[in-house]
């Protein structure tokens, strides 16, 4: 029950704390809940403590923020404070609404208020502030009753002298810091003089609290401040994390000096910066734009319900009107699960169609390095960088944007050596911060007409897409430009300056010129090749043919009426692949020779052993391939590298050279979306690189010879591994769709990309239990399970990767010790030491948590289960469980299904393949499947 004593006890009080009476009050902002008890209370406490000032009736205006946005619980009070300093602001008390009549137990003319029921004017009156009482009335018996008075008119300041201004920009997240920055940009710039100017850096400088990220620019005027916040919002100036263990290094006495010492410190994530030392003296505070606040949607929601019957088919990044029709049901008098009567999966070409210009824009504020080997291209483009407004970083700084001119190719004859070009991109990767923008320029990587075709360099297309593929791994903003070598040295520098300067966070600039045009690549629907008659005489060759798909492929070639094959692989044959073979030669002659299609030499002469006994080649079907571990590009050596890139770089050309000098017609490159699809390269740029190369290599092929073509696969539903789910959801394919697919496209000719579709639920791979996992596949199997398939279920808990195992505690179990080792591990990998930040909070990735874990591994001597750092709160608390219990070492199984989202199509294991480890993959597939991934 209110009690208008006590109210009345409280009025007083602050009256006399304040030290002033109740004639200058302008208004009372009551707590005025609009109840028939509570309002005449309210009433009737404030009349009583006033009556002991003044006997004046009716001079003061009273109301309630309440009607107008009903009752905020414990933000009343504030509420009711916020609306009173608005009011002196206007000048102007808000109207009270809804009030038709007065409650009939308050006698207003009685008292000294009466009720604002529309806006009363409020204006100054010299000599005599205005001042206002607010209540607020709590639930539990608190009462609170404040008297504000209105500050007093600013005085006037003399004009300020030209001079340079600092601002910083301080935020939780990285975005969050360039949407401040762009919000900080408007409000300078419409600053009307130099005085507001220095108001608004002042009070973004000392009246905002210092968060994890931030930025800082300078500058000699308003507008200038401006256009290098704009540049931060762009995304054209780096961003740090804030240090806590850095702080700032003294400021030098020099004022010219002082503010671009302090920009330098901030974006390298230095802490405790005086400010306040950095304002022009008579600064004030003033409004500036409030935060950012991220907004998410958090309503729950329930998934689509289930669809029966094949998946219809969808395009990814191709327009709606480009998406043809697929019929989910069969047509009358074919079989569902029959590929003859399955509809074709989309597929798509490249095709590049002319664009505008790049906007004009400017690069001021970038420090950008140039690392080009020809000296009159890489002066011409720092020069034109410079005209941009960029800065050039000088030695022994690190760049926040690169650009790198790649070589002029030469023969397109010569023999691919990628090594050189995988330890550029790993340094790049090791030394460029995260957030950089990068630009990599290119000749001949592109085929924007037929006249590109023959000129086409797939070496230097496979590193073109290496890269965006490292940008995505690495978070880096990318452009990759083609340019026209015919074009002189100034026009390409200027149109590499254009695109430098008109870069953006988001997705790829993938930018070509070709005679002064610019020109930018569209995915457009691949028509159907003509019809591949397989029943002819000779043989077929398919390498790599006793892998998962593989098989699927020699089986269906049976099944379409080829009556001779030949395969090639590196592997031994094992009784499972004995059955296989037995369990096709009642249908056709089928035989194995061991080679290494790396090896021209052996390749020739397997092919030469097969032409003598059956005629001539066919066509070839080219499944070999390898992949290595799911891992980061500066972790990579090329020694594991070129494990993957052999059998697709040197392996293609050999089969398409076999294939020309045995006058083959058709060539078949067995390739994966993780050559055209950025975001499928992470974590796998090296199979990135050599799928690439495999599909420039069918877009280099001319008319003369075979027809080749290369076919870039999603993940094969139910084939060999178990997918992981966050890619393959998005990018599967059916078996009998991928074998139409094959059937449709086989002589299509050039690169076709088949992005796969996103299905209505995850797809669910059927393991064999342990026992039949290892059973040898009978002869009336006609589909055995490869060698190399991973079983869909977890890892039980006494095996490798467990989290039940038992364990011998790191670092002989001192907890000291092992906080250590683990921050160790965090710097190797993050650069940086996060103390004691929450481990959520740092945006940890599958990558990043494969690297964590492989960093503590190399630093321990011991296995460790990486679900320890998903579940870790901060280092300490990883420590702690690195301390109680760790995971012994184990044997290796299985391969990773992360493989499988990038559209790996895993051949036959061969000795000294790379084999990734089963349980890290299980571990870290929940975090894939929740998308905790950035920059999808």
């Amino acid at each position: 029950m209110p009690s208008s004593a006590a109210q009345r006890e409280v009025i007083v009080a602050a009256l006399r704390d304040a030290g002033v009476g109740v004639e200058g009050m302008g208004m009372v902002e009551a707590h005025g809940t609009g109840t028939s008890l509570g309002d005449p209370i309210e009433v009737e406490g404030l009349t009583r403590a006033w009556r002991g000032f003044t006997s004046r009736t009716q001079f003061c205006a009273i109301g309630s923020l309440k009607s107008n946005i009903g009752h905020l619980e414990p933000a009343a009070g504030l509420a009711g404070l916020v609306k009173v300093l608005l009011s002196l602001e206007r000048g102007v008390v808000p109207a009270t609404l809804h009030v038709v009549r007065p409650n009939d137990h308050i006698r207003f003319e009685d008292t000294p208020f009466f009720v604002a029921d529309k806006p009363v004017p409020w204006p100054r009156v010299a000599g005599a502030p205005r001042r206002a009482a607010v209540s607020a009335f709590g639930m539990g018996g608190v009462n609170a009753h404040v008297i504000v008075e209105e500050a007093p008119l600013p005085a006037t300041r003399e004009p300020l002298p030209q001079q340079s201004y600092v601002v910083k920009v301080s935020a939780a997240t990285e975005d969050a810091v360039r949407r401040l920055a762009a919000a900080y940009a408007d409000s300078i710039a419409a600053a009307p003089d130099d005085r507001a100017t220095a108001d608004l850096c002042h009070t973004a400088n000392v009246g905002r609290s210092s968060l994890d990220y931030q930025t800082a620019v300078s500058g000699p005027t308003g507008q200038v401040i401006a256009e290098q916040l704009r540049a931060v919002a762009d995304g054209r100036v780096p961003i740090a994390r804030v240090d806590c263990h850095r702080p700032a290094d003294p400021l030098p006495t020099d004022p010219a000096q002082r503010h671009a010492v302090v920009v330098d410190q901030v974006r390298q994530g230095r802490a405790d910066i005086d400010w306040a030392a950095l304002s022009v003296p008579g600064s004030r505070s003033v409004a500036l734009p409030t935060y950012p606040f991220d907004r998410g949607r958090y309503w729950h929601t329930r998934p689509a319900a289930t669809v029966t019957g094949p998946a219809p088919v969808t395009t990814v990044d191709l327009p709606p009107e480009h998406t043809p029709p697929v019929d989910p049901e069969p047509a009358d008098g074919d079989h569902p699960g029959d590929p003859a009567s399955m509809p074709a999966p989309e597929a798509l070409v490249t095709r590049w169609r002319p664009a505008d210009p790049p906007p004009g824009a400017s690069a001021y504020g970038a420090t950008v390095r140039v690392v080009v080997a020809d000296s009159d291209l890489g002066g011409a483009v720092s020069a034109a960088l410079a005209a941009k407004g960029a800065d050039l970083a000088p030695d022994g700084v690190t760049p926040r944007a690169l650009v790198v001119v790649d070589v002029v190719p030469g023969s397109a004859d010569t023999a691919p050596d990628l090594r050189g070009f995988w330890e550029q991109l790993r340094s790049y990767a090791a030394t460029v911060p995260p957030q950089s923008r990068m630009v990599w320029v290119a000749h001949r990587s592109a085929t924007v007409d037929e006249a590109d075709r023959t000129l086409l360099d797939p070496e230097a297309a496979a590193r073109a897409f290496a890269v965006r593929a490292a940008a995505a791994e690495n978070r880096f903003t990318v452009a990759v430009l083609d340019l026209d070598p015919a074009d002189p040295v100034e026009v390409r520098a200027r149109q590499v300056a254009a695109e430098f300067a008109a870069l953006r966070t988001g997705p790829d600039t993938v930018v070509a010129y070709r005679r002064g045009g610019r020109y930018v690549p569209t995915p457009s629907p691949a028509r159907p090749g003509p019809p591949a008659d397989l029943a002819g005489d000779g043989y077929h060759l398919v390498t790599g043919g006793l892998g998962a798909v593989g098989r699927r492929l020699v089986t269906h070639l049976v099944t379409r009426g080829a009556r001779r094959i030949g395969i090639v692989g590196r592997s031994p044959l094992d009784g499972a692949a004995e059955d296989f073979l037995r369990g096709l030669r009642p249908e056709a002659e089928v035989d194995y020779q061991r080679c290494d299609v790396a090896d021209p030499v052996a390749l020739t002469a397997a092919a030469a052993s097969f032409t003598h006994r059956w005629g001539r080649l066919h066509g070839i079907v080219h499944c070999s391939g390898g992949v290595n571990q799911f891992g980061s590009l500066r972790r990579r050596q090329w020694s594991e590298a070129a494990r993957v890139t052999a059998p697709k770089v040197t392996g293609s050309r050999n089969v398409i050279r076999l294939a020309r000098t045995e006058g083959a017609d058709h060539v078949a490159l067995v390739s994966s979306i993780a050559g055209a699809l950025p975001d499928a390269g992470r974590g796998l740029v090296d199979y990135a690189l050599a799928n690439a190369y495999q599909l420039a290599l069918a877009e280099q092929a001319g008319d003369d010879g075979p027809t080749v073509t290369a076919h870039a696969w999603p993940n094969w539903s139910g084939i060999g591994m178990a997918a992981d789910e966050s890619f393959s959801a998005g990018h599967s394919i059916t078996l009998d769709q991928a074998l139409a697919g094959f059937d449709a496209h086989l002589l299509t000719g050039g690169a076709v990309v088949f992005p796969g579709s996103a299905v209505p639920q995850p797809t669910t791979v059927s393991a064999p239990p342990p026992q039949a996992a290892h059973r040898p596949a009978s002869s009336a199997d006609p589909e055995p399970a490869p060698a190399n398939r991973a079983p869909a279920d977890p890892a039980p808990a006494d095996s490798a990767g467990g989290d039940a195992a038992p364990a011998g505690p790191p670092s002989d179990g001192d907890p000291g010790v092992a906080y250590r080792l683990v921050r160790d591990a965090f710097v190797d990998v993050l650069g940086e030491d996060p103390g004691e930040r929450p481990l959520p909070d740092l945006g940890l990735d599958s990558l990043v948590i494969a690297d964590l874990t492989s960093a503590i591994e190399r630093l321990s001597g011991t296995t460790v289960d990486p679900s320890l750092v998903m579940r870790s709160r901060t280092m300490a608390d990883l420590a702690a469980r690195l301390t109680d219990r760790a995971v012994p070492p184990g044997p290796a199984s299985g391969t990773d299904p992360v493989i499988r989202a990038a559209g790996a199509v895993p051949s036959a294991p061969d000795p000294g393949d790379p084999v990734p480890t089963a349980s890290l993959s299980a571990l870290l597939r929940p975090l894939l499947a929740t998308g905790q991934q950035p920059r999808h």
